[in-house]
């Protein structure tokens, strides 16, 4: 593991360091931008959508994973609330998710523009960026690998920011593959433009990215909280619905922002 990837001295005394999580969160949202922009090029709207799209993403999702992130862990939160709300550990996807969905909606309401229509266009980028960012949790080591396995690619983190020596499985490493063969998958079908209506697209991201988590939770070390499913399983239930939902309903299309 790489947590700090290297230090920009300032001073003799003084230097600033470089995490491997910081540099993939930035990678992450630049590479998301840079494929909206064609995607919206694509589907014959203003490329220079994705900026603003993408800084609202990107502030609401920071603020959204953190949060959730936080109530993940309500009884270390009452131990070292200082320690728990400023460690550079700790960002939940799903939160990130809807705290950008969230900032996303409202500059597009603010913009009278159609916001399912919209969906489509964003689906493969969600993913790629989710792809490039679990690369970040894998160099950290920040807690979201999985449980002890003996599997020829299994892996310790024991010089992560929250490390194991426990051979384990890297589920960030599966998460990405699994993200990024689904954005190439919705890219493809984004292209060929075989959708019936807005919203579809996205359905089969919500569906696909919703599955796989929910199944890669089981492989995880999560705290249960509620009949033994996490956090993440039980958010993950009605996005799953929210999808199949999105693909067969063509009403659906006429929904404005």
């Amino acid at each position: 593991m790489i947590p700090e990837i290297f230090r920009i001295s300032i001073f003799e005394d003084f230097s600033i360091p470089i995490f491997s999580f910081g540099l993939m969160m930035l990678l992450c949202f630049l590479g998301s931008m840079i494929l909206l922009q064609s995607c919206l090029k694509e589907a014959g709207e203003n490329p220079m959508l994705a900026e603003p799209m993408v800084t609202y993403a990107a502030i609401g999702g920071v603020i959204g994973a953190r949060f959730f992130s936080i109530i993940s862990y309500p009884n270390q939160l009452m131990e070292d609330p200082i320690g728990v709300i400023f460690s550079s550990a700790g960002f939940v996807f799903y939160g990130g998710f809807i705290g950008g969905f969230i900032a996303v909606f409202i500059l597009l309401r603010k913009n009278k523009i159609p916001f399912l229509k919209f969906t489509n266009i964003v689906a493969a980028p969600l993913a790629f960026g989710y792809a490039i960012g679990r690369v970040g949790c894998q160099l950290s080591g920040d807690g979201d690998y999985g449980i002890e396995s003996s599997l020829p690619w299994a892996m310790n983190y024991i010089y992560g920011v929250i490390p194991t020596a426990s051979t384990v499985h890297p589920t960030p490493v599966y998460e990405s593959l699994i993200s990024l063969f689904l954005a190439i998958f919705l890219r493809s079908t984004f292209l060929k433009n075989k959708l019936r209506f807005d919203g579809q697209l996205f359905g089969f991201y919500l569906i696909i990215s919703g599955v796989s988590r929910y199944f890669i939770e089981n492989l995880r070390v999560e705290p249960r909280v509620l009949s033994g499913f996490s956090q993440a399983q039980l958010i993950s239930i009605p996005l799953i619905l929210i999808g199949i939902f999105l693909i067969f309903n063509k009403k659906a299309s006429n929904v404005k922002a």
